[in-house]
């Protein structure tokens, strides 16, 4: 893995692995550097996916590799105790070991872990929405947020064991827009999804009088009746050489009365787009507050 954070959070920040990095947030302070039996020094910080102990590899003097972060498989002193259950869903797990995602997941015992993610959601909700719309080049009205967050809850997704700080916008689109119709949403002119429906020969775009944005036109029906639906699936993980995490989910619009899907692709999630967003300071202004209410009406707690 290529990021470690130094508490076992999911508010904590993560850290690029670096010399650099490690010498300056750590300060090589126990537990983070330890001396072990025969006399050399090992490195340790915490996995920003599962949050268990991890080794840092490649910070030793002389060392020609990059320095990237291994599972340490066992307790570690100074740590919080190694969780097997958390790694088995971290994608940077050993693959012999790892829990693919799938959609017929184990609902887990509400943790910390859990209660972190689910006010995560309530309190950045805004900013989930605004990853989600940037990704898909989409405004979404009210209801349209309000039917998605209420079938996110209603299918337990913040107890998704694949759910980090990270990807949490990418699995709220997911699981909760999955199946959502989009007749009256926005889409910005020239994305790939309008460029797509436009083709459809029953479908028009129009102005909204709710956005004075002429870069984005809302999606209606031309002559019949028009049920598009956004469907999504395959969420995958993938570390690449234990180091880079490549994670995907496949999106298509189907045309449900022709029974024909009319877009379709594979959408990458960007790492830290949303952990970049709710790190920086927005003055009060800035945040969307109609949809942070939506959020405070349906969440209540778990």
């Amino acid at each position: 893995m290529k990021y470690f954070k130094t508490q076992p959070s999911r508010m904590a920040p993560r850290y690029q692995i670096t010399y650099e990095n490690f010498q300056n947030i750590t300060e090589c302070k126990q537990p983070f550097e330890q001396r072990n039996s025969t006399g050399e020094f090992s490195q340790y910080a915490i996995c920003p996916s599962c949050l268990n102990p991890i080794q840092i590899i490649g910070l030793s003097p002389g060392s020609k590799i990059s320095p990237y972060g291994r599972h340490t498989g066992k307790n570690i002193n100074g740590f919080p105790k190694w969780q097997q259950k958390s790694y088995e869903y971290c994608p940077f797990a050993d693959k012999s070991e790892r829990i693919k995602p799938n959609e017929n997941f184990e609902i887990l015992d509400i943790n910390e872990n859990i209660r972190e993610l689910y006010n995560l959601l309530k309190n950045q909700f805004d900013r989930v929405i605004y990853v989600i719309s940037k990704e898909l080049g989409m405004r979404f009205s009210g209801n349209f947020i309000k039917t998605a967050l209420q079938q996110f809850l209603n299918n337990h997704m913040y107890c998704y064991p694949w759910l980090t700080e990270s990807n949490l916008p990418y699995i709220f689109m997911y699981r909760g827009m999955h199946q959502q119709n989009i007749i009256g949403q926005q889409f910005l002119i020239d994305s790939p999804i309008y460029n797509a429906l436009i083709k459809h020969v029953n479908v028009t775009f129009c102005k909204n009088n709710r956005s004075q944005n002429s870069n984005y036109l809302m999606l209606a029906n031309k002559n019949n009746y028009l049920k598009l639906q956004l469907r999504f699936s395959s969420h995958s993980q993938h570390s690449i050489n234990g180091k880079n995490l490549k994670e995907t989910v496949k999106i298509y619009v189907d045309d449900m009365i022709a029974d024909k899907t009319i877009y379709s692709a594979i959408l990458e999630f960007d790492e830290m787009f949303f952990i970049n967003l709710i790190s920086k300071q927005f003055t009060s202004d800035k945040r969307q507050q109609w949809i942070l209410n939506i959020a405070t009406e349906l969440m209540l707690g778990i």
